[in-house]
């Protein structure tokens, strides 16, 4: 090979590196350097090609192009072969391996396309040398390559043998998913290591595993070429062109160039929390030479700090990325101990950070300053590169939903003792001290505690004392307007959540988290969980089932408790129709308080269901108490003109404000439609019976015509719970009676 010609060649690197692969090329001298998708595509010297072949930390293996041509037909692979003067590469009674790859001209097996090279090559030695060369799968002199893109053939000679990520440091180990070497030295270059090693800063990986991050920065700081170590093993020593005169020289002036890098080499030390790990790192820390430049120490992330005297520098790692069902949370939680201790421990360093789950990158609580893609083998993942300082510090990202409570009891631990969490406490306490003795008195197992008390923390809470699992939250945040700052309101939200634990004394897993938006059709009805878990309260001598995770609602409006009361005493004996029913709690109520029969009306298949359950638990004879399926409108019009219909004493009506449901025809405006209700209700209903007609609808006015037709009564205030007292406007209620005749 003449060392003053320019050879085509042309380097593979993993996935993601092409880029940085093709700057590291121009820094070694090659020219016309194209970055490609499998690699990097250059011309290079003798002399800039050995530099590669030795130098390179993001390469896999380094080709030299022989043969560059398009192919007519599937025979001409093996005669175009056979056309090159291979006696220049190999003796005739030499050994070679050929590898392929691509597809074209026919030819879709690697096997096959490998085996009509060998042709090629065989086929010349015995046209010129009357001998064959044999074939060597395991110690070639001579390692071909084939790419066949479509009829475009590229013939390459392997000069490395091998993957250059095999730096030589980790042979006869056997290590479980490591981080490819070439990949590692890549995220150190783009973290900024090199520069940093040269300032004299350090560099600490909190969770180092087998160590190939301490080591490659290590190799980088040193000088050492990362190809030395195995540069007698390379594929291009057995080459007939090699020239080892060169190659020898470049061998002596890289030694030359680590003997001084040592001595200015930085600190760097790594610590995890296996033990195992600990010892294959040690392990190729000794064989790559850094004994005592390494620093290893058994210690988790939660436990960390820093030992010695440590020049601020990088802090780089990999940590795991919950790959494994049920993993994931285990997984954040080992993410927000990191973060705490970057910025416990490590004000004014730098940090580089791989992840697979990008997500998990939030959980850090640092604002990453840039990120780069990268593949880890068959894993896209992302490093993200972090200036650890004040400024760039934020609270993690909380996932939200029902656990809402846990999350912050695990995310963060002390915000239970801010000013404004310890202000929410105190107005809770305030509450509980009334509430507390007023349920006990009144055997009351399911009350309000908290309603938007203080408008800035605009939740619901709620307190359930159930007979399986005793006493749960659940907690609905009003949505806040447009208007109010999301940031505010998120850590708002999760003051309120910090404290109920201990004001409660009660297990974060039992408080259950909602959003309470502004009702659109029946949204308050569907399901956002899939758990059915179904508990029971008692009510007004009654048993009622509530599920927290699955509905917006549980099951049973506690608003609604002195008018499910009221209901039952006025059914007593009596025949009872409950209209829009949704669980029938007001008819169980009502059963168990003596009401003779009943009649309960709803839409939602779902619903009835729960009803059933709610007339089981209570024994109700489903002879005399029967539920009915149908569009409480359309069963209205038909049976209010149906003269055999059974007329009822008691009517009892709670519809939605609105309802736009498929299983109904049109829309449900509970201002607009409400007259026409009661009149068809009112035909359903016996001469001396009363309608108990209710909503939830806050600027609800009843209709006149209904006034001036009917014998009405608001007996809101009445029926409105010492629990609910601070918020009104929660639900309206009348009694409605046909006039009688003068």
């Amino acid at each position: 090979m003449n060392s003053q010609t320019m050879h085509s060649c042309f380097a593979t690197t993993a996935g993601g590196l092409s880029e940085l692969c093709r700057e590291e090329l121009i820094s070694l001298g090659a020219t016309e350097v194209k970055a490609q998708p499998r690699g990097v595509a250059f011309q290079a010297s003798e002399e800039v090609l050995y530099r590669c072949c030795l130098w390179s930390r993001l390469a896999n293996r380094i080709f030299l192009t022989l043969l560059e041509t398009t192919l007519s037909n599937q025979e001409e692979l093996t005669t175009e072969v056979a056309k090159l003067d291979w006696s220049q590469h190999m003796d005739a009674f030499g050994s070679f391996a050929v590898s392929f790859s691509g597809k074209g001209m026919g030819i879709d097996h690697s096997h096959y396309g490998a085996l009509k090279i060998k042709d090629g090559i065989v086929d010349h030695f015995r046209e010129r040398a009357n001998s064959r060369p044999k074939v060597d799968t395991i110690n070639p002199e001579l390692r071909v390559h084939g790419h066949l893109n479509r009829n475009k053939l590229t013939l390459s000679l392997d000069l490395i043998g091998y993957s250059l990520h095999q730096r030589g440091y980790r042979e006869g180990q056997q290590v479980t998913a490591p981080l490819k070497e070439n990949v590692a030295a890549a995220i150190l270059m783009r973290a900024g290591w090199p520069e940093i090693a040269k300032q004299g800063g350090c560099l600490y990986d909190p969770m180092c595993g087998s160590g190939t991050f301490l080591i490659e920065a290590a190799m980088m700081a040193s000088d050492l070429a990362p190809g030395l170590e195995k540069a007698e093993r390379m594929q291009l020593n057995f080459w007939k062109q090699h020239n080892r005169k060169l190659w020898n020289q470049l061998i002596a002036e890289a030694e030359q160039r680590e003997s001084e890098g040592l001595r200015h080499l930085p600190d760097i030390y790594g610590s995890d929390a296996s033990h195992k790990s600990l010892k294959i790192a040690q392990e190729a820390i000794e064989a790559a030479g850094y004994a005592d430049s390494i620093e290893i120490k058994q210690m988790t992330v939660e436990q960390g700090s820093r030992w010695g005297d440590w020049q601020a520098g990088l802090v780089v790692c990999n940590p795991p990325y919950g790959e494994r069902l049920g993993e994931l949370e285990e997984v954040k939680q080992t993410y927000l101990e990191l973060g705490n201790y970057l910025k416990n421990q490590f004000e004014g360093w730098h940090a580089a950070i791989l992840t697979c789950n990008p997500e998990l990158g939030m959980y850090l609580g640092i604002k990453a300053k840039r990120s780069h893609e990268f593949a880890n083998g068959p894993l896209s993942c992302k490093l993200l590169r972090f200036d650890i300082e004040a400024s760039a510090h934020r609270a993690p990202a909380l996932k939200g939903g029902i656990n809402l409570a846990e999350q912050v009891q695990q995310f963060f631990p002390d915000l239970a003792q801010s000013e404004g969490a310890q202000m929410v406490a105190n107005r809770l306490r305030k509450n509980l001290k009334t509430l507390r003795k007023w349920a006990t008195k009144n055997k009351v197992h399911a009350y309000r505690v908290y309603d938007a008390d203080m408008p800035e923390y605009a939740v619901a809470i709620d307190y359930y004392h159930t007979q399986e699992a005793g006493e749960w939250l659940v907690v609905n945040e009003y949505a806040p307007p447009k208007s109010v700052d999301r940031g505010r309101a998120k850590k708002r939200l999760n003051e309120v959540m910090a404290v109920l634990p201990e004001v409660f004394e009660i297990d974060a897993a039992k408080i259950i988290f909602k959003v309470r938006e502004r009702q659109k059709g029946t949204s308050q009805y569907e399901k956002i969980e899939e758990n059915q878990e179904y508990f029971t309260i008692a009510e007004n001598g009654t048993k009622l089932r509530v599920n927290f995770t699955d509905y917006l609602d549980t099951g049973v409006f506690l608003d609604h408790r002195d008018v499910r009361a009221k209901v039952a005493s006025l059914a007593q004996g009596k025949s009872l129709l409950n209209l829009f029913c949704y669980t029938a709690t007001a008819t169980a109520e009502a059963a168990v308080a003596g009401a003779k029969s009943s009649l309960s009306v709803d839409m939602s298949k779902t619903y009835l269901y729960w009803a059933q359950h709610n007339f089981w638990a209570n024994q109700i004879d489903d002879r005399k108490h029967q539920l009915e399926r149908a569009d409480v409108v359309a069963w209205l019009q038909e049976k209010a003109k149906d003269q055999s219909m059974q007329k009822f004493d008691v009517i009892f009506m709670d519809p939605p404000s609105f309802s736009s449901s498929k299983k109904m025809e049109g829309v449900l405006d509970i201002q607009r439609d409400h007259g026409w209700l009661i009149r068809q209700a009112m035909a359903l209903l016996k001469p001396d019976g009363v309608m108990v007609f209710s909503n939830n609808l806050r600027k609800f006015k009843l209709d006149e015509l209904v006034q001036m037709q009917f014998a009405v009564q608001d007996v809101t205030h009445e029926t409105m719970p010492q629990d609910f007292k601070r918020n009104s406007k929660i639900h309206q209620v009348w009694l409605i009676r046909s006039k009688k005749n003068d």
